[in-house]
């Protein structure tokens, strides 16, 4: 062979690239399968977080109803015909704060019911009523389904120092206050269109009422303009309880 004959390589694939990357496995595997461990993990609760849709509307029970998963069900159903989509993922989505709260009169009545020996969870009942008046006190509830002992309790001063209700007036908020009103400020929710429609509503206690919250000076602290639009959602929302219209009811 001439020292200018060109010596052309033997080509075997994977000659140079598989065996350095046969090499660096060799060598790395343990920190490659970790790594790809945690990219994984990362990957999945980040689109967890994505698929977790912020609900358009949160609405409130508190009282004697027990909510199972098929009330939960039917209640968010219901508002959810009437609460257009707000922040545009496509979905009507609504947040139930439900919050099992007994009286003294009605706990009396359970165990005279059941018995002497029942067992009465006060530390439930003192955890919820403090859910609920960290609700009304944040103002980040603004539709509210209550005992008349609950709705009675929400009260704030005036300028005068005076104690009034915390809740809207219907008048305020309709434009009229309807006839079978339970006062001012509420309904029960078993006289408006809406409650007479769905048997979800009709489960409820009979003096269920329906009010809506004043805008608390405490949901407008960070954020004043989107606490403003929010709370004007639900009034719109709570407009159309009342001027809700079908023909059948679908829920089981």
């Amino acid at each position: 062979m001439s020292n200018d004959e060109k010596i052309v390589p033997k080509y075997e694939p994977g000659n140079k690239f598989f065996k350095k990357l046969d090499n660096f496995w060799y060598h790395n595997k343990w920190t490659v399968i970790i790594v790809l461990f945690f990219v994984v993990v990362l990957l999945v609760c980040t689109l967890q977080m994505c698929s977790n849709d912020k609900p358009d509307i949160s609405v409130m029970y508190a009282g004697p109803y027990k909510f199972g998963q098929t009330d939960k069900l039917n209640f968010r159903s219901a508002f959810a015909e009437i609460a257009p989509d707000r922040n545009g993922d496509g979905i009507n989505q609504v947040a139930l704060v439900d919050l099992y709260i007994l009286s003294d009169e009605e706990i009396a009545a359970k165990k005279a019911e059941i018995g002497d020996t029942a067992m009465v969870n006060y530390e439930v009942f003192s955890a919820n009523y403090e859910a609920f008046e960290q609700h009304m006190w944040a103002g980040d509830t603004v539709i509210c389904l209550l005992t008349p002992e609950l709705y009675k309790s929400v009260y704030v001063e005036d300028e005068n120092g005076e104690e009034r209700s915390g809740f809207m007036r219907l008048e305020e908020v309709l434009g009229y206050t309807p006839a079978d009103a339970y006062d001012e400020h509420s309904i029960r929710i078993k006289d408006t269109p809406f409650g007479k429609y769905f048997p979800m509503m009709e489960r409820l206690d009979d003096d269920t009422l329906l009010c809506v919250r004043e805008m608390s000076p405490l949901s407008s602290m960070w954020n004043k303009k989107s606490a403003a639009e929010y709370h004007e959602y639900c009034l719109g929302v709570f407009r159309t309880i009342f001027e809700f219209e079908a023909n059948e009811k679908t829920e089981p």
